[in-house]
């Protein structure tokens, strides 16, 4: 469905994506991931035809966006990462403009309206709508069409928990009636929820193409483990490290190791056994910074 063949772009003396070589297949989630400025956005821009490879190419089901604009954008939906629209319409006459505009039959309006959750605030104005409702209006948008490919940046931007749910769905449906999702997030757990394929960017560089799977395992090895107790003692440090605990930190209420997740709850387990109380626990997964570098070494 997509290809990108020695793609770079530059915005004067920035270098923003460095040669890249990527390939998305027909019927699939993908996702960009990567801290902001990674060149995820720049990526999906490009897909869409927003901007020309410095050099290059992109291809959409073998059309050269550059070339051919026009046949690769009718191929393609695209959501950007910020979502702007007349505030002085309701989101129902927002949706009808863009029916218009896309050549959309307006019985379509009613459908995606109750899909994407807004039955009850439709006829409001867009100036009054929240993040999450303007959030969930721009999907709408994209959702107005059926189309190959869709292109979404930060799709759950600013959604409720029962929008990503919505979200999800959707993108099951699409993804199985064929359609290609490629989108960007700086949320490993949402990723790793929607995605069949994850692509972790950093600098501008791909730095690594996997499946979901093992890049879900490789987050869960190097989640960090924390342990609140009421009062840490030097038996608990020593009955955590035989229980597996590794890479560990403490002070003197806290514990916060890595170990293999088979070997997490007998660490807890181990403290507990040794005289803690534990008052809170919590997990920290790998920041982008160390995730690329351990995708990377593998």
């Amino acid at each position: 469905m997509i290809r990108l063949g020695q793609f770079e772009k530059w915005y004067g003396v920035i270098h923003a994506v460095k040669s890249l070589d990527l390939e998305v297949g027909r019927g699939e989630a993908f996702v960009l991931l990567g801290s902001n400025g990674s060149g995820k956005s720049t990526i999906l821009r490009a897909v869409a035809g927003l901007h020309a490879p410095s050099s290059g190419r992109v291809l959409v089901e073998g059309v050269d966006v550059a070339v051919d604009p026009l046949a690769a954008r009718g191929r393609i939906a695209f959501l950007p990462q910020r979502v702007v629209l007349p505030e002085l319409l309701t989101g129902r006459e927002v949706l009808s403009f863009y029916a218009g505009l896309k050549g959309v039959d307006q019985r379509r309006v009613a459908e995606v309206i109750e899909l994407i959750g807004l039955t009850e605030d439709a006829d409001r104005f867009a100036r009054d709508y929240s993040g999450g409702m303007l959030q969930r209006l721009g999907l709408g948008i994209t959702f107005l069409r059926d189309v190959p490919l869709y292109l979404l940046d930060e799709p759950t931007l600013n959604l409720d928990p029962g929008g990503v749910e919505q979200f999800r769905r959707w993108m099951e449906e699409r993804v199985a009636a064929g359609a290609t999702v490629l989108f960007t997030s700086h949320i490993l757990q949402e990723a790793l929820r929607l995605a069949d394929r994850v692509a972790v960017m950093a600098e501008g560089e791909l730095v690594k193409v996997e499946e979901v799977s093992g890049f879900r395992n490789r987050v869960v090895a190097a989640t960090t483990v924390s342990v609140v107790v009421d009062r840490l003692t030097e038996a608990m440090i020593q009955a955590a490290r035989q229980a597996g605990a590794e890479e560990a930190s403490w002070n003197k209420n806290s514990y916060s190791y890595k170990a293999p997740p088979e070997k997490r709850q007998a660490v807890i387990r181990a403290i507990e056994r040794s005289g803690g109380f534990i008052e809170e626990l919590h997990t920290e997964p790998p920041n982008w910074e160390s995730l690329a570098q351990l995708v990377a070494e593998r």
